[in-house]
């Protein structure tokens, strides 16, 4: 018998220990984040200082030319959880 919380998501995640933004048109700047994992249909991010992060927002990850919009689903205040919509 298994234990823990049962997976919910509907995508295999990977490690990605990459540097990334938040941007979005109304905040004043980007905000640093670190992408601990992503999935094909999600991200999981870590904020170092606390920040008032938007519900949708535009992902950036400099180092590797991408960008991709996604809604957050789920905070506990350090880590966050989000899925792609675009």
């Amino acid at each position: 018998m298994p234990f823990g919380t049962p997976e919910r998501r509907s995508s295999e995640r990977f490690s990605a220990p990459l540097k990334g933004w938040i941007a979005d048109k109304t905040a004043p700047a980007p905000i640093e984040c670190a992408i601990w994992d992503l999935s094909q249909t999600g991200v999981r991010l870590v904020v170092s200082e606390p920040a008032d992060i938007p519900m949708e927002f535009q992902l950036q990850i400099p180092d590797h030319g991408a960008a991709a919009r996604v809604r957050l689903i789920w905070t506990d205040g350090v880590y966050y959880g989000a899925t792609f919509t675009d």
